[in-house]
């Protein structure tokens, strides 16, 4: 039995075991030799580089209290920052590297030509005696003269003055064109002359402003138990009153 039983495992799968392969452990061996040489290389050979935020903006204030700010304002003052920060110049080095250009017509010279002479000016016709013009003349209107506007000066005073206005008014002076009136104010006094008197608005001409106030001096105005304060305005004309 034992024989029969032997054959019949021996017939049944009957195949040599294979031997067992070591690449797959290669294979194993080296993908860690990979990861660790990689691992060494770009995290210990050449490490990677860490970003950091630029530094804040800072204002620096030189103080003269302190010792050493005090030490380089007083370089300042002696050195100009300008003359010693900005890049010298070599000015033989600029003559050779610059080209030096020269036009090509500046060895020539322009040749003179004659003018040339023009056709012969035709006689002018002469006029026809017998025209539209000389046979039927027509009156020329006279052109007309403009008038010129012209302007009187006079004399305008402030509210609290009309009741105490002058009786007669001397002759004002004039200008040759019209300026803007000249205003004072101006102080009467109880009698009623022109005590305090102050240039309130130029006309832009300085002598006419001289020649108002000669003119405003002389004025006398009517009496009154308390002084009185108020504009007069000269209005410049061409024509005296």
């Amino acid at each position: 039995m034992k024989p029969a039983a032997r054959t019949l495992q021996n017939s049944i799968f009957d195949w040599d075991r294979r031997r067992w392969s070591g690449r797959l452990l290669w294979l194993i061996v080296f993908s860690l030799g990979l990861h660790f040489a990689g691992l060494y290389v770009f995290h210990v050979v050449y490490p990677s580089t860490t970003s950091l935020p630029p530094p804040a903006a800072q204002v620096s204030v030189l103080n003269p209290q302190n010792p050493q700010d005090h030490r380089l304002l007083d370089w300042v003052d002696l050195n100009d920052p300008s003359a010693i920060s900005a890049p010298r110049v070599d000015e033989s080095l600029v003559a050779k590297l610059v080209p030096s250009y020269r036009p090509t017509f500046s060895d020539e010279t322009p040749e003179i030509r004659k003018s040339r002479a023009g056709p012969s000016a035709q006689e002018a016709a002469t006029p026809s005696l017998f025209t539209p013009d000389n046979l039927f003349p027509r009156q020329v209107r006279p052109a007309p003269v403009e008038q010129k506007t012209r302007f009187v000066s006079h004399l305008e005073f402030g509210p609290t003055l009309e009741s105490r206005q002058p009786a007669t008014i001397e002759k004002l002076p004039a200008s040759q064109r019209p300026y803007e009136p000249t205003t004072f104010f101006a102080g009467i006094s109880k009698e009623g002359a022109v005590e305090y008197l102050f240039l309130w608005r130029s006309s832009g001409n300085d002598q006419l402003d001289h020649l108002a106030e000669e003119s405003v001096k002389r004025l006398k105005f009517q009496p009154a138990d308390k002084e009185t304060w108020d504009t007069i305005l000269l209005h410049w004309g061409t024509v005296t009153p």
